[in-house]
């Protein structure tokens, strides 16, 4: 009985039972706190937005719209007009009739805006002067806005 000595007398302590039932409890604890911490690193990926890159600028009383860079969705045949792109002019979407079956907008191509009452088109000659005045234009590829400035046409 003296090896049982070296516990103090008249304490009582947790039984056993209590014991392993908390310590299940905290491993539960922290394996529902990992997985809800891997869960949300894990989720579906965000859509992001499209990174191409235009350079609008005035040239002869029209307005120049250059792709300079494809952003990281573009295909491979270029832009969709009718899906991928949209021009507005002063809040008004310009429409993409007049571009003369050239349904695509790839790296390098430029879109003239111009007319009394504005078009676009590929072809620089196709559209006449624009009225000197301040525009308001706002290019968007794939739903992201890539270009949204005024610009002068003098």
């Amino acid at each position: 009985m003296k090896a049982n000595r070296k516990f103090k007398e008249d304490e009582e302590a947790v039984s056993a039972v209590i014991g392993v039932i908390l310590m299940v409890a905290i491993t539960v604890a922290i394996a529902a706190t990992v997985y809800v911490y891997v869960s949300g690193m894990m989720g579906s990926p965000s859509t992001e937005a499209e990174s191409a890159s235009v350079v609008v600028r005035t040239e002869n009383g029209k307005i120049k719209i250059t792709l300079t860079t494809g952003g990281n969705n573009m295909p491979s045949a270029g832009y969709n007009f009718a899906s991928s792109i949209a021009v507005r002019l002063n809040g008004t979407l310009l429409d993409e009739a007049l571009l003369a079956g050239n349904t695509a907008f790839e790296v390098g191509e430029s879109l003239y805006i111009g007319g009394a009452t504005p078009t676009m088109d590929d072809d620089a000659s196709a559209v006449t002067a624009l009225v000197s005045t301040d525009y308001s234009i706002t290019i968007t590829i794939i739903e992201t806005v890539i270009y949204d400035d005024m610009i002068s046409v003098v």
